[in-house]
């Protein structure tokens, strides 16, 4: 399951499907040749877009997939791994030229140890039988490694948008950032939810565990890696007032949904659904109203 999950993600998943089927991408055909050149062509434009991303991806993710297993793919990322990993550490600041030198000696060291040992232990006809799950768990870590470094480049970009066009950069996180991240848990909630009793149930713990997880977890090893890099002095969080405001509307949300589903015997009904869509719609407006200055409150500009 892993290693379909790192074949999504390496864009391995797609070339196989494409291949094994002729067809454009979005699936459909009207039978005419001039469409189908125009398909080709468009689909070759978006292939040499993502080349830049799509190659080094490739390159330092391992895939045991049977289905798209090459052996010098495997060696090169294998090779490939430890010195990307190498590299991001060394763009962190407060890094020393020498403790760059030393690591980059390290990255290249593993990187060729790795590599030698992919090419001796592996097979061009299939993937490996044996030690599995270090490539699955390798494949796994690069592939958090690779979204860590398209969320960077996100919000870089973000912030380059809010100053070339003058819009406030928290208004981008409200809307563009906040709806393309929860897009994806968006699109399998309704689905899940149009199945039926199982699949509501499913898709309502799914939107409060989904960001649960990413609240605790992911804050929590976001403190603890800042705390670290900061020691032995104290990590200070930058003070933030909004964070009440919205931490009150998301309370809200939370209370009204644990007053209405017990009344109706845990049954979700369209008064919940709108009322929650209603107090969304209010949160939006009223960050967006602050953050672009038409209300001013405390701690809010």
């Amino acid at each position: 399951m892993w290693s379909s999950n790192v074949a999504i993600y390496s864009n391995q998943a797609s070339k196989i499907n494409y291949l094994d089927d002729e067809r454009p991408p979005w699936g459909w055909s009207d039978g005419s040749m001039e469409n189908t050149g125009m398909s080709f062509s468009v689909s070759k434009l978006f292939l040499l877009m993502e080349m830049p991303l799509a190659i080094p991806r490739q390159l330092t993710i391992p895939m045991v997939s049977e289905e798209v297993w090459s052996k010098p793919y495997a060696v090169a990322s294998a090779s490939l791994a430890p010195i990307l990993l190498v590299f991001l550490w060394s763009t962190q600041d407060n890094v020393s030229n020498q403790s760059v030198i030393l690591s980059y000696c390290v990255g290249v060291a593993l990187g060729c140890t790795f590599g030698i040992l992919a090419y001796n232990c592996t097979v061009s006809d299939h993937p490996p039988r044996q030690f599995l799950l270090p490539w699955v768990l390798g494949g796994f870590i690069m592939s958090i490694v690779w979204f860590y470094i398209i969320a960077n480049e996100l919000v870089a970009l973000l912030v380059a948008f809010g100053v070339i066009f003058g819009i406030n950069p928290s208004i981008l996180g409200l809307t563009v950032l906040a709806w393309g991240n929860s897009m994806g848990d968006l699109m399998s909630n309704v689905a899940l939810a149009l199945e039926g009793e199982d699949g509501v149930q499913i898709a309502l713990s799914g939107c409060y565990a989904g960001p649960m997880f990413n609240t605790l977890v992911g804050l929590g090893i976001s403190l603890l890696l800042g705390a670290w890099s900061k020691k032995p002095s104290l990590y200070v969080v930058p003070e933030d007032s909004s964070l009440f405001y919205t931490m009150g509307f998301l309370i809200t949300g939370l209370l009204w949904a644990l007053v209405v589903l017990p009344r109706n015997n845990m049954h979700p009904n369209r008064m919940l659904g709108m009322s929650l869509i209603t107090l969304y719609l209010i949160f939006l407006s009223f960050r967006v109203c602050t953050s672009m200055g038409l209300v001013t409150l405390a701690g809010l500009s």
